[in-house]
C-alpha cells in the first residue's frame, strides 16, 4: 500500500497500480499510516527506526516531485513556500528549506531518485539545494559535487557545498552579499512556546562573529571563576549556556559606563585569527583576489580592509600542486615543496656550487634573530653545510644581488645577528674519546642511517 501511495503520488504508477479516484485519498494514506503503525509495534526499536527513515526518506523525495512540478509550470519560490504554509503549521525557515530542495530537483531529478534509493539523504539533498540557490542552480546539476556530498556526512557536506559556493563568488558578489546583510541588521525579541523571553541579533557574519568573540571570551573568564577545571563540571554554579548569558548581559550592561565594568569590554579580546589561501597563479589579479577565513567563510574586500588593524593574520601562498610555499613564522624548518623549489632555482649550494644532495635550506633572515625571519621560499636560499656554518660563525648574512644576479654575503647587522647559543660542557665519556674515533663514530652512524633526515632550518 505505502509504495502504491508513493507511485501514484509521484505520477508514476502503472496501471495494475491505479487506485480508484472514487476514494478520497486522505482516506487511503490515513489507513496506510494506522497499517504502518501497527506493523512497527511488533518490530525491535533499531529496525522500526530503519524502516520509519525509509518511508521518510521516500515522503521527502516525492513531495520534493511534487513541489518541483509546480516550478516547472512556472511557480516562484515565494508561490511554493505558500503552498507548503498553507496550513500554517510550518515556519518560514522550513518552508524556504523545503522549497530550496523542491527547485534544485526541478533543475536536477536525479536529486529525488537517490534519495529514493537511499544514496542521498534528505539533509545532504539540503546541503546541495542551498549551494544551488547561490550558484544560479549550478550546484544542482553538478554530479562530482553530488558525489562528494553523498559520500560524506551533513556536516562534512556542508563544508565541501561552502568550498564549491566560494570558488565561484567573485569578490564583487560577496561585497554586495556583505552588504545586503548590513542593510538588513537588526536585534529584535519574541518569547517562546514556554514562554522564555529572546533577545535575538541578526547582521553580518563578521559583526556577528566579533560579538560572539567577545561573549565566548568572557563566558571563559567567567568558568575560571567558576573553578575551571579544578572542580567537577557538575559542581559548578552556572552551566556553559548560563555563563554566556551572564557574559552577554555583562557586555551590554557595561556601555557607556565610565568606571568598574567599563573596563570589561576593552579587556576582552576582540582580534580574530585570520588564515588567507590563495594560489600564485591568482596573485597574478589582485583585484580578484577572494580572502578565505580558516572556517571557510569568504570576506569582502572592505571587511578585510577594516579588520586587518585589529587581527591577527597568516598568509599561505601555495604552489600550483597546493603545497605550501609560503608560511611565514607558523613553521620554521623548509617543508619538501621548499627544497624541491630551491633546487630547482639555485641548482646547488649559492657559494661553492656543492651538489644540492649536500645542501640545507638556509633562512636569509635568521629565524632566531630580532628580526625574526620567516620561512618563505623568496627569503631561503640552497647552502652546504660548511658554508652555512662558516657564514653564522663569521656572522656574515647572505643576500642576492639583482643587477649581478648572483648570491654574496656581506657583514650581518645587529638585527641579523641570532643570540649566541651557550655550548654545553663535553661529558667525560666524550672526553676520553680520541678524535679519530670520533670520525669512525660519525662514519658507522652516516652508514646505518644514510637516509637519514636533514635537518632544514
Amino acid at each position: 500500500m505505502f509504495d502504491t501511495l508513493i507511485h501514484m503520488t509521484s505520477g508514476r504508477a502503472s496501471e495494475d497500480e491505479r487506485i480508484d479516484t472514487t476514494v478520497d485519498p486522505a482516506l487511503l494514506v490515513t489507513d496506510a499510516l494506522i497499517s504502518i503503525d501497527h506493523a512497527l509495534t511488533h518490530v525491535p526499536a533499531k529496525s522500526a527506526l530503519q524502516l520509519l527513515e525509509f518511508a521518510r526518506r521516500r515522503i521527502d523525495a516525492t513531495e520534493a516531485r511534487v513541489l518541483a512540478d509546480r516550478f516547472e509550470k512556472g511557480a516562484s519560490d515565494s508561490d511554493v513556500e505558500d503552498m507548503i504554509r498553507s496550513e500554517n503549521n510550518t515556519s518560514k525557515a522550513e518552508a524556504k528549506r523545503r522549497a530550496k530542495r523542491a527547485k534544485a530537483t526541478n533543475a536536477n531529478p536525479d536529486i529525488a531518485d537517490r534519495m529514493d534509493d537511499g544514496s542521498l539523504s534528505a539533509e545532504q539533498a539540503d546541503v546541495i539545494a542551498s549551494a544551488a540557490a547561490d550558484t544560479d542552480g549550478e550546484a544542482a546539476c553538478d554530479s562530482e559535487l553530488i558525489d562528494e556530498v553523498a559520500s560524506t556526512s551533513p556536516e562534512q557536506a556542508k563544508k565541501k557545498a561552502r568550498k564549491y559556493v566560494n570558488e565561484r563568488r567573485s569578490g564583487d558578489q560577496i561585497q554586495t552579499e556583505h552588504d545586503r546583510q548590513r542593510r538588513r541588521r537588526t536585534v529584535y525579541r519574541y518569547r517562546t512556546s514556554d514562554g522564555d523571553h529572546v533577545l535575538a541579533f541578526q547582521g553580518d557574519k563578521t559583526t556577528i562573529d566579533k560579538m560572539e568573540r567577545q561573549v565566548n571570551a568572557l563566558a571563559e573568564r567567567e568558568y575560571r571563576d567558576d573553578g575551571g577545571r579544578d572542580v567537577p563540571r557538575h559542581k559548578h554554579p552556572r552551566t556553559h549556556d548560563q555563563r554566556r548569558f551572564d557574559a552577554a548581559e555583562k557586555l551590554l550592561s557595561s556601555e557607556g559606563e565610565t568606571d568598574g565594568p567599563s573596563a570589561l569590554k576593552s579587556s576582552v579580546r576582540n582580534s580574530a585569527t585570520f588564515i588567507i589561501t590563495t594560489t600564485a597563479t591568482e596573485l597574478k589579479n589582485p583585484d580578484t583576489t577572494v580572502f578565505t577565513t580558516a572556517d571557510g567563510q569568504t570576506l569582502p574586500r572592505s571587511v578585510v580592509e577594516e579588520l586587518m588593524w585589529d587581527a591577527t593574520w597568516v598568509g599561505q601562498v601555495y604552489s600550483a600542486e597546493g603545497e605550501l610555499l609560503w608560511q611565514g613564522r607558523e613553521v620554521r624548518y623548509a617543508t619538501r615543496a621548499q627544497v624541491t623549489g630551491l633546487i630547482a632555482r639555485d641548482g646547488g649550494c649559492v657559494l661553492c656550487a656543492a651538489h644540492y644532495d649536500r645542501c640545507e635550506a638556509h633562512h636569509c633572515d635568521p629565524w632566531e634573530a630580532p628580526m625574526q625571519g620567516e620561512t618563505n621560499i623568496d627569503r631561503l636560499a640552497l647552502l652546504c653545510k660548511p658554508c652555512h656554518i662558516d657564514l653564522h660563525q663569521r656572522k656574515r648574512s647572505l643576500h642576492y644581488e639583482r643587477t649581478s644576479q648572483t648570491w654574496k654575503t656581506r657583514p650581518s647587522r645587529w638585527e641579523e645577528i641570532p643570540p649566541d647559543t651557550p655550548g654545553r660542557p663535553p661529558t667525560k665519556a666524550k672526553m676520553a674519546k680520541t678524535k679519530p674515533e670520533i670520525h669512525e663514530i660519525r662514519r658507522n652512524k652516516r652508514r646505518n642511517d644514510p637516509n637519514g633526515d636533514r635537518q632544514l632550518h
